[in-house]
């Protein structure tokens, strides 16, 4: 199986230089700033995690172009002795060095991320509508802080944040439209399983008690219409485990040990279960005439 083919920014210096010229930068690597305190008053450990956020130190310009100068060359270093392997014994050596080369580069890599996480966790709070969301936009953020890293081309003389601000600002614009999509197909199909009883009176319409028989009839197909994590999931969702009240996608994915998107997933496909055992009802409810 052939090695994973190591990516870097290239530039036309790398031929000439040696990993000593990036032993010292000349001029300052983070901007002078003045000291930041954390507050003594912590509650939480997301609390402490965006104070350390907010103290991360910011790269100069120079700081800036010299690490991403120095693991792209790195990589490009790596990358000529991946070249040179024949698969032979005598190739763990030149292995070790790029394992070597890789590491450092990667060190170089996260200087530039922990110094430009203020600006990422600063979009994903002005993008979010919710606490949840911004958790969320949060770790959205970061995962494409670390792609943007790799695509930037420092050499064209520019500052990252600019590139930066674009590539989360663009991804978050889509995850947030994926997400409300995703959502109004769940809360159509839920709509349409549970119905609505009007206010006022009407005997072409069913009454309260047609839609309470109804969706009792549904809960009680639970039980050949779904798995048991399904059933657990939807009655979690819709406050039938007892307690009458709702849980958040959230609080079910740390309870049954899945991702939030899972989660959604499951409570969509359990939806359109239900909806075929409802199907029958269609009699009590008549036709839809609206259409």
């Amino acid at each position: 199986m052939a090695p994973e083919e190591i990516s870097f920014i290239p530039n036309d210096q790398f031929q000439s230089m040696s990993e000593p010229d990036f032993d010292e930068i000349d001029g300052a690597l983070y901007v002078d700033e003045d000291d930041r305190l954390v507050s003594p008053d912590q509650k939480t450990v997301a609390e402490t995690l965006l104070n350390a956020i907010e103290d991360s130190r910011l790269l100069t310009f120079e700081g800036e172009q010299f690490l991403f100068k120095r693991f792209n060359f790195l990589r490009f270093r790596a990358s000529a002795l991946q070249a040179t392997l024949t698969g032979k014994r005598s190739d763990r050596k030149t292995q070790k060095e790029i394992d070597r080369l890789l590491a450092e580069a990667t060190e170089s890599q996260q200087q530039v991320a922990c110094a430009n996480l203020r600006l990422a966790t600063s979009i994903a709070r002005k993008l979010a509508k919710s606490p949840n969301d911004f958790e969320d936009y949060q770790a959205e953020a970061y995962t494409i802080l670390l792609k943007a890293i790799d695509k930037f081309d420092y050499s064209r003389g520019y500052r990252f944040s600019t590139y930066e601000t674009h590539a989360i600002q663009r991804h978050l614009f889509r995850y947030a439209e994926r997400n409300q999509k995703q959502s109004y197909r769940v809360n159509a199909n839920s709509d349409a399983i549970s119905g609505a009883a009007t206010d006022t009176p009407d005997p072409d319409e069913p009454t309260e008690q047609d839609v309470n028989e109804a969706i009792e009839l549904i809960v009680a197909s639970f039980d050949h219409a779904l798995d048991e994590r399904e059933r657990f999931i939807v009655r979690a969702r819709f406050g039938l485990d007892g307690t009458g009240k709702g849980k958040t996608l959230r609080e079910i994915a740390e309870v049954a040990g899945l991702s939030k998107e899972r989660v959604r997933q499951l409570i969509q496909q359990s939806l359109e279960k239900l909806a075929e055992v409802a199907q029958p009802l269609a009699s009590t409810f008549g036709p839809d005439t609206d259409k």
